[in-house]
């Protein structure tokens, strides 16, 4: 049997970007999302802050994964339903039960990602969830489980975007350390123009050199 025209991906590229959004982002976005700290708000170093492109284009990630990420409809979670039931054996005495029991199913996948059903349906079918019986129907909460671990990649990367665009630049350091002031502390401290420098004496103007041991003459010597 196919998979149902309400299962059907758009594309395998967009199905595998999905699953795995993290190896399928340009390798500059990356590098930046390492470069993040985790505390809040985010830090970034300079050296890997956004241009203003690459912001617009983790907006539109962010953007696209947000409506990937939305809930499917109740005709799409029907049609996983009743797909697996067709092809998976269920104890059922009589249209009540079954009734009731797509109703619990529904119940059990509200919320879930239409392209999460595409690969937890694909999974089964090909015997790849471990525990999951290849003959009988899995229970709705081991579905959601299953749903809920495949769309996990996506919430997660898109939750790392929104930090990323709302991170704070740090500015770069100085090689003693220090960090440069921003031009408004600066002026604070700077002299004003046409005033002399001051010159100091120096603290050891002879130039003795006191860290040699000095000798004291004892009486008597």
């Amino acid at each position: 049997m196919t998979v149902p025209a309400a299962l059907q991906p758009g594309s395998a590229n967009q199905i595998a970007a999905l699953l795995n959004p993290n190896e399928a982002a340009p390798s500059w976005l990356r590098s930046s999302l390492a470069a993040m700290t985790a505390d809040y708000p985010p830090r970034l170093p300079a050296h890997r802050a956004l241009s203003d492109q690459q912001k617009e284009v983790a907006a539109e990630m962010c953007s696209r994964l947000a409506s990937r990420l939305g809930p499917a409809s109740t005709d799409e979670l029907a049609a996983f339903v009743v797909t697996l039931q067709d092809n998976l054996a269920e104890r059922v005495e009589d249209d009540d039960t079954l009734r009731r029991r797509q109703e619990g199913y529904l119940i059990s996948l509200d919320g879930v990602p239409a392209f999460a059903l595409h690969e937890a349906y694909r999974r089964i079918m090909q015997r790849k969830v471990p525990g999951f019986s290849p003959r009988f129907m899995p229970k709705g909460p081991e579905l959601r489980q299953l749903l809920d671990e495949i769309a996990e990649p996506a919430r997660t990367f898109r939750g790392q975007l929104h930090r990323l665009l709302a991170a704070k630049v740090e500015e770069p350091s100085r090689r003693d350390g220090s960090r440069t002031l921003p031009p408004e502390v600066s002026a604070l401290f700077a002299r004003p123009e046409g005033e002399r420098v001051r010159r100091r004496r120096p603290l050891n103007p002879s130039g003795v050199d006191h860290s040699a041991p000095y000798h004291f003459a004892v009486k008597g010597e």
